[in-house]
């Protein structure tokens, strides 16, 4: 059933006395998933969910490659999205016309910058004038290096790099750690900015889709940097983990340690690779493929058919590992890994990612202290978010729930500014 978003009458809900609505898309390889929500104080509600599959000649890598697939498969997310909505709220839902977009692949880029500086004047309380012209000036002084390797890296013009965003991830007054600065006095101040790039083929691709949807775009943030900013109690000076992000075409690390983001890696490795593999050795069309592999993954195949899938998906879970590996050791600045690995994605859910995990010799390869635990972790670990449709329930959900999470502060100074 089809319930275009585009052929809805558009109305201007921020200009209505009736609380607006936001959306947040997380547009992936396999799935699309639309979550329609309303910002009250620090939380929003989310009234409005959907999950549907992507176009198979729409993403490749997280990547967008055909965006009339994309924006067509997108449409039909949000409609359905608003009827849920509709029965939440037992009335007509307003139409979204903001937009937070999540942004992953292998050529997404982010870096971490250390900005220390003495404040002139102690006494005085730090405000939000005060930090954006700090940020402005870490972008004056770094941004250009930044733009250069990331560059290099990836092979292509500098000046087709794009900033996608820049978060103050952590700042110390003094020595000590806090949540917030504005308010705060003090003399020494640290602040660590994580600031994220990608080819502006890339990000414009966003921007285009948005702009066909009929849609201002919100914020457009990297996922994995979403997913492990607004995990529950993440900020904490004595939290440490590494999160682990498997989607359809890609995997997406983070890593935080003491209450504050060290940096995001993303392998182009995901459930794709798998449903390839069942699909070639089982001579299977993809469709059928990647419905044996989500039967397997719920315990819905026995005998020989099992048996025989699990050999096959053990020997890419192993590579699949092995890429973790490379990707954690490029995270040079690491002196010791966190003990804890939180793994989430539909691709979290075959159970040979997660054994493939537990058996990986991580204390002899990395400077593990102690072996991690492995552990999966689910939207309601995601803070400052109540689920009013009761969709948003597994694995699957973490990256548009923590896209939701981290869009309530640009939610709420738009409000504020209208």
């Amino acid at each position: 059933m089809k319930i275009p978003f585009l052929n809805k009458k558009k109305s201007k809900n921020l200009d209505l006395e009736e609380d607006p609505v936001f959306l947040a898309l997380d547009i992936g390889t396999e799935y699309v998933k639309s979550v329609i929500y309303k910002v009250e104080n620090d939380t929003a509600n989310v009234i409005g969910y959907s999950r549907i599959p992507q176009h198979s000649k729409a993403m490749e890598g997280a990547m967008v490659i055909n965006i009339d697939n994309v924006v067509s498969t997108c449409d039909i997310g949000i409609g359905r999205a608003l009827v849920v909505a509709d029965k939440v709220l037992g009335s007509k839902c307003p139409l979204p016309d903001y937009v937070t977009l999540g942004i992953a692949g292998e050529i997404v880029k982010g870096v971490c910058i250390v900005a220390n500086y003495e404040r002139e004047d102690p006494e005085m309380q730090i405000t939000d004038e005060e930090i954006q012209e700090v940020v402005k000036n870490i972008k004056d002084q770094a941004f250009s290096d930044s733009v250069e390797d990331i560059a290099e890296e990836i092979g292509i013009n500098s000046k087709k790099i794009k900033e996608i965003n820049s978060h103050i991830n952590s700042t110390y007054i003094d020595g000590i750690k806090v949540d917030n600065p504005i308010g705060f006095t003090g003399e020494e101040v640290t602040y660590r900015v994580y600031s994220t790039f990608a080819p502006s083929l890339h990000v414009n691709s966003l921007y285009e889709v948005a702009k066909r949807l009929e849609l201002k775009v919100l914020t457009i943030d990297v996922q994995p940097y979403a997913i492990s900013k607004s995990y529950k109690g993440a900020h904490k000076s004595d939290f440490s983990s590494i999160f682990i992000d498997i989607g359809g075409g890609t995997t997406d690390i983070a890593i935080v340690q003491d209450g504050g983001i060290v940096g995001t890696k993303m392998i182009a490795f995901g459930g794709r690779v798998f449903t390839r593999r069942l699909a070639k050795d089982m001579n299977l069309e993809l469709e059928k493929a990647e419905k044996m592999k989500l039967d397997y993954s719920n315990k819905k195949l026995q005998g020989t058919t099992e048996k025989k899938i699990k050999k096959i998906l053990e020997d890419d879970s192993r590579l699949w590992a092995e890429g973790i590996e490379i990707s954690l050791a490029e995270f040079e600045e690491v002196e010791e890994f966190p003990a804890e690995i939180l793994i989430s994605g539909g691709g979290s859910e075959l159970p040979e990612m997660y054994d493939a995990l537990i058996s990986y010799p991580w204390l002899t390869v990395l400077p593990f202290g102690k072996f991690p635990n492995v552990k999966h972790m689910y939207p309601k670990q995601i803070a400052n978010i109540n689920d009013e449709t009761g969709l948003m329930h597994t694995t699957h959900d973490v990256v548009p729930a923590a896209l939701t999470s981290i869009s309530i502060k640009p939610a709420k100074d738009l409000l504020l500014n209208k």
